[in-house]
């Protein structure tokens, strides 16, 4: 069996080191990419030390199953200079996690050559297949590779120009890598970011380090910030679980958001804590910087409601997302997203205190209700909200919604679903089969595509983390050999 992956990022990674780890092994495995760098995606390029990850490493092994594998690549090297004090817990740049992505490549890719599994990379992206006793995979430089099995691990591709601002000077559509993106930017100048989340956040930070001396304004609907993390705690849900999850939905049919809601009031009684304070914290209305004070002096405070809920989101969320009803998932999706994602994907405390600086300093403010952005003639932009005001240099920081396709991968997509090989969902995405990540077409797995990562339609609307992708992986894996 020939594996050709489709992308080389941190879910290739994670699908190579699972090969790797498998008892059964491919005749061979061809990795397909033109990205300048590879294995490490979009977040993880080279980039300057303020640039961090925005996790602790027990939730960032990219090894399924083995939650201490970044953890033990992190002891061999000198991270006392990066501890997150509030987190106890070192927050590398995201360079150094690029490279613990890229040595996890080699050492999968050297260990598949001793078993007898060649891997091959081909830096072209691939554009079309065609059928003939197996798929073949045809690249943009010309290459035509047969293979038994495919797997689309492509990402969701970088920001959506939703002003129409691309080409024109002072406008950075794609912040990343933020060292080449920020290098030469006159210190006075007034930045506009468009959007608040963790992309805007890094941004700010980045230009405080960089000894950024102008306003800064932070752009989007809501004018809210994300949530800040709490130091982890070891909980060990016995309520809240996948196996109660798969349960109630055999139990009713489908699984509805009350079930959730009462399993979380379950777990959260047994640990003595009330359901109503979470309840309140995560949708109650308040001013953006009372919040962020207010939750940057709660980092060790004792109710675990948002730690509990932001575990159940990454760890149960996979398992019941699929089996939700579609009006709950719809409802999810549409009217709670940035509560859901500020959730699983919280700021860090050294990034929340640096934030909170900024913003009673007076040099970095929040603004909501952004409905234009336009570029003025003599350089520069106006921005529209309740009033119109002017920026020098405007950043993109809106990340693609869900079940994007990214654009380089649409011409093989718009392939695929032209040949019958896959199949669209309505809310975005392609089917695919749970657990073995095979194209659905018609309720029927094609037998030669699989869809790793955030191009699954039944996979969250939020961005799989690499555990979630580590586990992905291997599910993709046992599938692939019928264990």
């Amino acid at each position: 069996m020939h594996i050709g992956i489709i992308g080389a990022g941190a879910a290739a990674v994670a699908l190579l080191d699972a090969l790797a780890l498998a008892d059964d092994k491919p005749s061979g495995v061809t990795v397909f990419d033109g990205a300048p760098a590879l294995w490490r995606g979009r977040p993880y390029q080279p980039d300057l030390d303020a640039v961090r990850v925005n996790a602790p490493p027990p939730i960032m092994s990219v090894r399924a199953g083995d939650p201490g594998h970044y953890q033990r690549w992190l002891a061999n090297r000198e991270v006392a200079d990066y501890l997150d004090e509030g987190l106890g817990q070192p927050l590398v740049p995201r360079a150094v996690y690029g490279e613990y992505l890229e040595d996890t490549a080699r050492d999968a890719i050297a260990r598949l050559g001793l078993a007898g599994c060649p891997v091959r990379v081909v830096r072209s992206a691939v554009t079309r297949f065609s059928r003939d006793e197996r798929a073949v995979l045809h690249t943009a430089s010309g290459h035509h590779v047969p293979v038994d099995r495919a797997v689309l691990a492509v990402g969701s591709g970088g920001p959506r120009d939703h002003y129409g601002l691309t080409g024109t000077p002072g406008y950075v559509n794609e912040p990343y890598p933020l060292a080449r993106t920020v290098a030469g930017l006159p210190a006075d100048h007034h930045v506009a970011v468009i959007g608040s989340g963790l992309t805007a956040v890094d941004i700010a930070v980045t230009l405080a380090a960089n000894g950024h001396t102008g306003p800064i304004t932070l752009l989007s609907r809501s004018g809210q910030l994300p949530f800040v993390q709490q130091r982890p705690v070891r909980l060990d849900p016995v309520h809240l679980t996948p196996g109660a999850v798969r349960e109630l939905a055999a139990e009713h049919g489908e699984l509805h958001f009350s079930h959730l809601v009462s399993l979380m009031r379950t777990e959260l009684t047994a640990l003595g804590q009330d359901f109503d304070t979470l309840a309140a914290e995560i949708t109650g209305s308040e001013d953006p910087v009372i919040r962020l004070r207010r939750q940057l002096d709660a980092v060790d405070a004792p109710h675990h409601g948002r730690r509990l809920l932001a575990m159940v989101i990454r760890v149960v969320g996979p398992t019941a997302w699929p089996l939700l009803a579609e009006r709950d998932r719809e409802m999810l999706r549409t009217g709670h997203f940035r509560t859901i994602n500020s959730l699983s994907s919280p700021m860090v405390p050294h990034n929340a205190r640096i934030v909170l600086r900024l913003l009673d300093s007076g040099q970095l403010r929040l603004r909501a209700g952004v409905t234009k952005i336009e570029a003025r003639s003599g350089g520069g932009f106006t921005v529209y909200d309740a009033r119109n005001w002017s920026a020098d240099t405007v950043f993109n920081a809106v990340n693609p919604p869900a079940y994007t396709t990214p654009s380089e991968t649409q011409p093989l997509v718009g392939a695929l679903l032209a040949a019958g090989a896959a199949e669209p969902h309505p809310a975005g995405g392609l089917r695919a089969e749970p657990g073995t990540r095979r194209a659905m077409v018609g309720g029927t797995p094609d037998p030669s595509w699989h869809v790793l990562g955030n191009l699954a339609a039944d996979s969250m609307f939020i961005a799989t983390n690499p555990p979630g992708l580590a586990a992905e992986a291997a599910g993709l894996v046992r599938g692939l050999f019928g264990a």
